[in-house]
């Protein structure tokens, strides 16, 4: 099963009205992400750091994805936790001086490594900017949900 490493970002802007998803639209596309993990279609990917970051922009569950997201991060089936929130000394240099990866998003990229097919779901375009250079040296996927 592919992986998912899902910005917190992604979780935060999809904590909304569900009544304003619309096919194909933002709030869509990423709500998609979300529930792609719920159903077990993907397993997510994520570390201390992350978890931090979600509950930090997640104060009150808003719809059902949200709900089921924080559902599934007990359930080791569809989530695993990362145990690295940094980059090793090589992989950090490489991701930013080869790849341009920002450096205070290097959890993600840590959460991402040794996954299986892993994908890193984002919503800024400086991290797509840096996805075929990613995806060479590491292995790792970009999908901008803008």
């Amino acid at each position: 099963m592919p992986d998912y490493v899902v910005d917190a970002t992604v979780i935060g802007f999809a904590n909304g009205d569900i009544a304003a998803r619309r096919p194909g639209n933002v709030l869509d596309r990423r709500l998609s992400v979300i529930e792609q993990v719920v159903r077990g279609v993907r397993r997510l990917r994520y570390n201390r750091r992350l978890l931090s970051e979600y509950t930090q922009l997640v104060q009150e569950y808003r719809n059902d994805v949200i709900d089921a997201f924080f559902a599934l991060l007990d359930d080791s089936r569809r989530a695993v936790l990362v145990r690295r929130s940094t980059l090793s000394a090589g992989d950090y240099d490489t991701a930013r001086r080869s790849c341009r990866w920002p450096t205070h998003d290097q959890h993600l990229l840590a959460a991402a490594l040794g996954g299986d097919d892993p994908t890193i779901a984002v919503t800024e375009a400086r991290h797509a900017r840096c996805a075929a250079e990613l995806l060479r040296h590491f292995g790792v996927h970009i999908e901008n949900l803008g």
